[in-house]
């Protein structure tokens, strides 16, 4: 409805200023008749010399039907202009006979009519532009409450899109309890299933059952154990965004550490191939929890070497984490980083991991803006590499 009425009132408005310019005598016109009047006052037609040279005719008094104030002006002794498409023609009366003067040429309207047209877009813009700021408005400001944690989705009760924030207010609190209620149910669980997964390891090291099914016991123990922990830590990085600490950091210095680290741990060895330093700002405790999950999975399924590479690009610093083991199909590629994935069909407890460690790398990563690409290795195993970009 605004658009229609914005396009009758400017479309009026423009034809009501174009008809003015053209129904407007040109001054030159008039200046002409006034002229002709004065030296009418004079001289006598058609002996009459006049300076603006027009050919002079006469005509049947009665041949032209002029209205009542053209023909008191007539007799008034003024000289009465007409117009035809591009001429004007000049009348004038004396001693009751009608004299035709010229015609004259017109010249082009001084408007070119394409100003009209401007005219017309011109303001339709504008009132479009009226329109559409205030809904762009709210729409950034809606977009400014949404990014931020805290803040509320809400604009003026009158704005075009109050329902569209209404809904998404509704949603963001639906969101909320639902993050919290996750949130305390791994809570919950992981105090539920601490105690009788300790009771049961304390009844088993007092047992009296044989060594070898006792061991076997309680390695499924510790791995309950161990999943628990690790659900509790995949829980709490994925439900909210953490407050990162920013700092320069030296990522050859992190991550020589922590090859050291890592180093005691079974599997293949690690080789590092790093520059002497290379400083970027991140969060070096996350960044590093990333690399080392990296890292433990390349040791995991390794044979004999595990490559750790540092490089920097016009673009970004890439980490690559490469190994010499069995690869990974590239239909498999993208679902290895989605949580609770694991390649190993039959699940044997010598590869170990719960699938979360991959999920746990892209969320650390998607805190820094930053991405993987899983691929094949020049070892001849999997490759992954982080691309931290410098912007």
């Amino acid at each position: 409805m605004f658009i229609s009425l914005v396009l009758i009132g400017v479309g009026w408005t423009v034809e009501r200023i174009w008809q003015e310019t053209q129904s407007q005598v040109p001054p030159w016109v008039l200046l002409v008749a006034d002229n002709l009047a004065g030296q009418l006052r004079t001289q006598s037609l058609p002996q009459a010399k006049l300076s603006s040279a027009l050919e002079a005719t006469l005509l049947p008094a009665s041949s032209i039907l002029w209205s009542e104030a053209e023909l008191a002006a007539l007799k008034a002794g003024q000289v009465v202009p007409l117009f035809t498409t591009d001429q004007v023609f000049f009348y004038a009366m004396q001693q009751g006979e009608l004299w035709q003067l010229g015609p004259a040429d017109l010249t082009e309207s001084t408007v070119p009519s394409y100003w009209f047209s401007l005219l017309f877009l011109g303001l339709l813009a504008v009132a479009v532009w009226l329109w559409l700021w205030p809904v762009a408005r709210d729409i950034q400001m809606l977009r400014q409450q949404l990014s931020n944690p805290n803040g509320v989705a809400a604009v003026p009760v009158r704005s075009f899109i109050a329902p569209i924030a209404l809904s998404f207010e509704q949603m963001r609190q639906q969101i909320q309890r639902l993050l919290g209620l996750q949130r305390e149910m791994t809570q919950a669980v992981s105090h539920e299933l601490r105690t009788p997964l300790a009771r049961l390891s304390f009844a088993l090291e007092l047992s009296a059952l044989p060594t070898d099914e006792k061991q076997l016991m309680l390695n499924d123990v510790k791995e309950l154990e161990q999943l628990v922990d690790e659900m509790l830590d995949y829980a709490r990085l994925e439900s909210t965004q953490p407050q990162l600490k920013l700092q320069q950091v030296d990522l050859s210095e992190l991550l020589q550490n922590l090859v050291e680290k890592l180093s005691p741990l079974p599997g293949a060895a690690i080789e590092l191939q790093a520059g002497p330093c290379c400083v970027y700002v991140c969060d070096g405790h996350y960044l590093e929890r990333a690399v080392q999950n990296l890292l433990v999975n390349a040791k995991r399924f390794a044979r004999d070497k595990v490559r750790l590479k540092l490089d920097s690009t016009q673009n970004a610093v890439e980490i690559t984490v490469e190994d010499d083991g069995p690869g990974i199909a590239l239909e498999q590629r993208a679902e290895i980083l989605k949580p609770f994935v694991r390649l190993d069909p039959s699940r044997q407890k010598g590869f170990g991991g719960f699938g979360l460690g991959l999920a746990i790398v892209c969320r650390v990563l998607e805190w820094h803006q930053a991405s993987i690409e899983v691929g094949e290795s020049s070892l001849g195993g999997a490759s992954f590499r982080i691309k931290l970009p410098l912007a």
